[in-house]
């Protein structure tokens, strides 16, 4: 099941330190199969979105919930389900 998840940070000021352990939390999910694209949104509002590729529902929250970005509180997340019509190779 794919899921796209959408972080908007909720705190003002979110700097590259405070935002670090999201991102190797990420990149774990990347190296373990279960991301299948991600980045940072480029308007200049912050946040970003990533596609997860997991068995279910509840991998889907134990991964979303467990989130560094979500546990300390700068962002809120989003999540719905995907289904990828087309994908490069």
């Amino acid at each position: 099941m794919n899921y796209v998840v959408i972080h908007r940070f909720i705190k003002e000021n979110v700097s590259e330190e405070m935002i670090k352990p999201h991102v190797n939390y990420v990149r774990r999910l990347f190296d373990s199969g279960k991301l299948v694209i991600t980045g940072p949104f480029t308007d200049g509002k912050g946040g970003g979105m990533f596609v997860l590729n997991v068995t279910d529902e509840e991998e889907m929250k134990q991964i979303v919930d467990n989130d560094p970005a979500i546990v300390s509180g700068i962002a809120v997340s989003e999540v719905r389900p995907y289904r990828i019509a087309f994908q490069q190779k």
